[in-house]
């Protein structure tokens, strides 16, 4: 399994990914994002939501309660996979200006980890 950086930017990174299967895909990430500590929340077809703490409390209490949100979208064409890995929080989510500055680093950070996991 090769994963590739194709596309990058502040909330989203895309990977082409090729040499498996979609289920050996799938558990891959799954894997993942739970040794992460991002529990999957929601998997609508090609859309895999990871979600950690609690988005109610966040917004109630801003930066002060951890919560961390990631959207996972997965193209197949022909033998390459795309995968898109979206950053899914707003100003009010993500806690402030303190908290977008703390999420942008946690993503970057995953998104790292992520490409020395499937290389």
């Amino acid at each position: 399994m090769q994963a590739k950086l194709v596309d990058f930017g502040n909330d989203s990174v895309v990977y082409n990914i090729t040499g498996t299967t979609r289920e050996e895909l799938e558990n891959k990430l799954n894997l993942f994002f739970t040794s992460e500590n991002l529990p999957l929340k929601s998997d609508k077809g090609d859309e895999k939501v990871y979600q950690k703490g609690n988005k109610l409390l966040r917004g109630l209490l801003g930066v002060f309660i951890k919560y961390f949100r990631i959207v996972v979208t997965i193209r197949k064409q022909d033998d390459l996979f795309s995968v898109r890995i979206l950053r899914d929080m707003n100003l009010v989510m993500s806690g402030g200006l303190i908290g977008i500055n703390k999420s942008r680093k946690e993503f970057a950070r995953i998104s790292d980890a992520f490409k020395a996991y499937f290389n």
